[in-house]
């Protein structure tokens, strides 16, 4: 029994570790302009229904709740599996910070550009720890994060948003909830 408790602790760290070291990789190519998107046009609501699907069983053990709104189609220009990535880790992020909430998901098109609001009615963060989600390793609330997290994925969410010269902001009220609003243009901005 005690052989394979450690196993398992070995095999855990190991899986940390072989994350950690993918997260920094990955942040690098971004980084260092080496990552080549593969963008095409889809629909993105169905996507989007996949992965909640994919995490509701880590949204039922937090007691949370998703709301999809979106009338399908909203066509996205994008790579599908870096939009796939992007999304995940807001969605999955609000799960981690909100227990007993709601997590609303809304897409729709404007003219030119896709856009998603990902909203959760969690812990919130304060004004500070809003201007410093976007660094390296930086961990809003420590106390919350499951061991094994590198504290790169929003990094990672901002660079690859960048690299598909969309937008991202976010508004957090502490106690309240957060919300993250992602942009994807249909064409690249045009450089001299």
């Amino acid at each position: 029994m005690k052989e394979m408790h450690s196993y398992d602790l070995i095999k855990s760290e190991a899986d940390r570790l072989t994350r950690l070291v993918k997260d920094n990789l990955d942040y690098e190519r971004l980084r260092q302009n080496k990552v080549v998107l593969k963008k095409k046009e889809f629909d993105s609501v169905p996507v989007i229904s996949n992965l909640l699907n994919q995490l509701s069983g880590k949204a039922d053990v937090a007691g949370d709740e998703f709301k999809l709104n979106a009338d399908s189609p909203v066509p996205v220009i994008a790579d599908q599996d870096r939009f796939i990535q992007i999304i995940f880790n807001i969605v999955n992020n609000a799960i981690q910070f909100t227990e007993n909430g709601v997590i609303t998901i809304d897409a729709w098109r404007e003219p030119g550009e896709a856009h998603y609001k990902i909203a959760d009615t969690g812990i919130g963060m304060t004004t500070e720890q809003v201007d410093k989600i976007w660094e390296r390793y930086y961990k809003a609330d420590p106390s919350r994060t499951k061991k094994g997290e590198s504290g790169l994925g929003m990094a990672i969410i901002r660079q690859l948003i960048e690299v598909h010269d969309g937008q991202i902001s976010v508004t957090s009220e502490p106690n309240v909830g957060t919300t993250f609003h992602v942009v994807i243009p249909d064409s690249q901005k045009k450089t001299d």
